[in-house]
């Protein structure tokens, strides 16, 4: 009988203490971590919003469509002048592998 006395005393304090750590745990990040990590996403996030990063998506596609109407033009172009020229175009563009700066030089060159 005493030994299983000792049995579930140990198994009960044991069970005890792991409440008490897991409790403790708990209200640490609840008081302490929760609030620093929701001051540091609303600071990223005014940050983010108030330098315009939001729209680099939008300017970098506007850049791509303008840097894409370029390439045509020079190709309509070349086509009128004589087509020679195209096939130094294409080649050009595809060495750019999307460069845009290139792209425009290849452009501008043809």
């Amino acid at each position: 009988m005493d030994i299983l006395r000792n049995l579930f005393g140990s198994v009960t304090s044991g069970i005890i203490r792991l409440a008490v750590t897991a409790g403790i745990l708990f209200l640490v990040y609840l008081f302490l971590l929760k609030p620093v990590l929701d001051t540091t996403n609303d600071a990223f996030d005014k940050a983010f919003n108030s330098t315009g990063l939001d729209q680099i998506g939008k300017t970098i596609e506007g850049v791509n469509k303008q840097v894409q109407h370029e390439v045509q033009r020079s190709f309509r172009q070349t086509q009128r002048q004589g087509g020679g020229k195209t096939d130094r175009l294409i080649r050009c563009v595809k060495r750019a592998h999307g460069n845009p700066k290139r792209l425009q030089r290849c452009a501008r060159r043809f």
